[in-house]
């Protein structure tokens, strides 16, 4: 078993391809060069290629992962806005993209041989849209408008087309500005950051989404401007974690056996202004992207309490703001 770690970075346009081993460490495996600004990635969930968003030519760009993880294009699937985010549903068919600045939600049909095609279907009525996570039994998709204070929730049809449930849009609270999504492990709750509070929003995982509770990110007394980034949740569904980007922290929350209460712990300096973060496939080690430092960090993370060790950092591209990880079956 192989794991691997792909860097993105939008000013200088490169992508870092990095192998991690059992410890943490990581060895540069290969650094691309791309046609655009790159931002967001995700792996197909057969785990054989990588999908890739590029401004200002919009576009999706389908690699294919080696056996040892480096990457090598496949295609370009011109969109008609910037990708945002990019999510799969649960059985690799569709990819849903939303664009934070056209304010709109593309969804891209995937073919047999993992290429992303052109989009089938634009809904373009929401406002700031910033991401968007596909619900445990692949029947609902959950988008997050950080200039709606709300999160729509739109019905996954057998065709790949959204069909909004309004009655069940999620109200935040005013100013929260939501922005991105996890999802605990045992299917009970979701969590939502808001950027614009740094807050979080627990809610139950079953109609109609009650909200559990909301949690601070930044320390009570914190004077700096709250701008809330990522958020991301251990596979054992034991430890969740948010970066803020006005402080420089990683926030650590415990979650309850049931998913549904969080109770904050140590908040982590880490790089300089931590866009994007994310955590291994295994759970040891959590890695963080300084847009402002041009650097990853990596820690270690407590198999029981959570707490992060910093091991080391590494100088990627210019503006680092996307982290995704994946482990290759030898």
């Amino acid at each position: 078993m192989k794991q691997v770690v792909y860097v993105a970075s939008p000013e200088s346009k490169q992508i870092h391809v990095w192998s991690m081993d059992e410890k943490g460490k990581l060895t540069l495996l290969q650094q691309l060069t791309l046609p655009g600004e790159v931002q967001p990635m995700q792996i197909s969930r057969d785990g054989r290629h990588l999908y890739v968003g590029i401004r200002p030519d919009f576009a999706i760009i389908t690699y294919l992962i080696s056996a040892e993880g480096k990457l090598s294009q496949q295609a370009i699937t011109a969109i008609p806005a910037t990708p945002t985010h990019i999510e799969t549903d649960n059985q690799g068919r569709w990819l849903f993209i939303p664009s934070y600045h056209q304010g709109n939600l593309m969804v891209l049909p995937v073919d047999q041989q993992g290429i992303a095609q052109s989009p089938i279907q634009v809904i373009g009525d929401l406002k700031h849209p910033h991401a968007s996570g596909v619900s445990f039994d692949n029947s609902h998709l959950f988008v997050p408008c950080l200039g709606e204070d709300q999160i729509r929730v739109y019905t996954i049809n057998d065709n790949g087309h959204l069909t909004e449930q309004v009655a069940y849009r999620i109200t935040t609270n005013e100013g929260a500005g939501p922005r991105h999504l996890a999802f605990s492990p045992n299917h009970t709750a979701f969590y939502c950051l808001n950027e614009l509070d740094a807050t979080i929003n627990v809610y139950s995982a079953f109609e109609p989404y009650q909200q559990k509770q909301n949690c601070d990110i930044l320390a009570a007394g914190a004077v700096c401007k709250p701008w809330a980034a990522d958020i991301h949740i251990t596979p054992n569904g034991r430890h969740l974690y948010a970066s803020e980007r006005s402080a420089s922290i990683i926030r650590h929350f415990e979650v309850t056996a049931e998913g549904l209460v969080l109770t904050p712990m140590a908040a982590y300096a880490t790089e300089t202004q931590p866009r994007g973060f994310n955590i291994d496939q295994s759970g040891h080690f959590l890695l963080a992207a300084g847009q402002k430092s041009d650097h990853i960090a990596v820690y270690k993370i407590d198999a029981v309490t959570g707490v992060l060790q910093a091991l080391d950092r590494y100088p990627v591209g210019k503006g680092p703001m996307w982290i995704t990880t994946h482990i290759i079956e030898n």
